[in-house]
């Protein structure tokens, strides 16, 4: 059995980590297999990305019985799959079914979506053993709940469980059992499937670059954005009709 397994469900494809007996916790080979997996689904007619964990977790970050043999290899491995998750063309959602912590919560992080049990443990707790976050935690978790919030996590390694997750708005929505994880994921982002992913990539670049540029490069760039999305196919169409009073047939391009 593949330590990462590909399925789908409905119009999404669904990679669940597999590796149940660690509580899917990260090799070097999981996220080989998780890049390559991408590759395919990118090139698939799938409409969005499910992400979630085999078992009673969905990861507790990296697997300390088989560390890295060269870590600054294992952060640019990383790093390289949390920026193919971020700008992954179509829409992806982590199903969080239990224990996220550390680098499987900063899996997570990248997903434009995510979704957890309530009964999940979700933190980034690395301070508890000397260490830090760095598969891009210290930069995705301010950006999504805030400087104040995001340094109460990490520099106290507290983690909170769903309801919470969800208060902060690091989760978007919560299901009951971790059997429904891949469900509720799949529901939750049928209405943003709907959508044309031509200005919903443009909106997903505007937002993760403009914290890091001035308010005139941000407004520039969105500028930038706009131009492309109104000279695609799929802005024509939509114009087209609305005007003729029909749903839009969208082709993504």
């Amino acid at each position: 059995m593949s330590i990462i397994t590909h399925t789908t469900i409905g119009n999404c494809a669904v990679l669940t980590m597999n590796r149940p007996e660690s509580l899917n916790a990260i090799t070097s080979d999981m996220l080989n297999i998780l890049e390559t997996e991408l590759d395919v689904i990118e090139k698939d007619d799938s409409r969005a990305v499910i992400l979630t964990g085999a078992g009673r977790a969905f990861c507790p970050g990296s697997d300390i019985k088989s560390p890295p043999g060269d870590v600054r290899a294992r952060i640019d491995q990383v790093h390289r799959l949390i920026r193919r998750l971020l700008e992954f063309p179509k829409l992806s959602i982590a199903a969080i079914n239990g224990l996220a912590l550390g680098g499987g919560l900063e899996l997570a992080l990248a997903c434009t979506f995510r979704v957890a049990e309530r009964d999940a443990k979700l933190g980034l707790p690395e301070i508890k053993i000397g260490l830090m976050p760095a598969y891009g935690g210290t930069a995705l978790l301010p950006r999504l709940i805030g400087s104040g919030r995001a340094q109460e996590m990490m520099l106290g390694g507290r983690s909170i469980a769903g309801q919470a997750a969800l208060s902060i708005g690091l989760v978007n929505s919560l299901f009951d059992a971790p059997d429904t994880a891949v469900q509720a994921a799949h529901d939750f982002i049928q209405p943003y499937c709907a959508f044309s992913q031509v200005p919903q990539r443009a909106i997903r670049d505007a937002i993760l670059t403009g914290p890091d540029v001035s308010l005139t490069d941000a407004l520039a760039h969105e500028y930038r954005l706009l131009e492309s999305v109104s000279a695609s196919e799929d802005c024509l169409e939509g114009v087209n009709a609305f005007i003729e009073k029909r749903p839009p047939q969208w082709k993504d391009r």
